[in-house]
């Protein structure tokens, strides 16, 4: 029975080392794991700031959207080739409106397609 003993305190001893290394190799993945998560942590408080300020100007430029009426599209619309700016803005209010532009061949001729809103 003591030579049974004696054997297992051995292996109970290889076994004990064995986890030693294990744990200190786990606390080593845990340490540079808890190091990203860090890092994580602290680029998504950067988004979430700067979210936080883009948020009050979509709102607005959202509630502006509102007051368009549809005799201020038409008027848009009649234009056969508007100022530049209004061209941006109404690409703007696609944008935010989530209309998609139509694909059509570039009208000066170098075989290109464009995107028209």
């Amino acid at each position: 029975t003591s030579a049974k003993t004696e054997a297992l305190m051995i292996k109970i001893e290889q076994d004990t080392i064995q986890v030693e290394r294990k744990k200190e190799l786990v606390a080593a993945d845990e340490a540079v794991a808890n190091k990203k998560f860090a890092d994580a942590q602290s680029i998504k408080d950067d988004c979430e700031k700067e979210l936080a300020k883009a948020v009050p100007a979509l709102n607005a430029a959202t509630e502006a959207l509102n007051t368009l009426k549809q005799d201020d599209i038409r008027v848009v619309k009649a234009m056969k080739n508007p100022p530049s700016g209004v061209k941006l803005v109404m690409e703007a209010v696609c944008v935010m409106l989530e209309v998609r532009p139509e694909r059509k061949p570039d009208p000066s001729g170098h075989g290109k397609m464009i995107e028209e809103y």
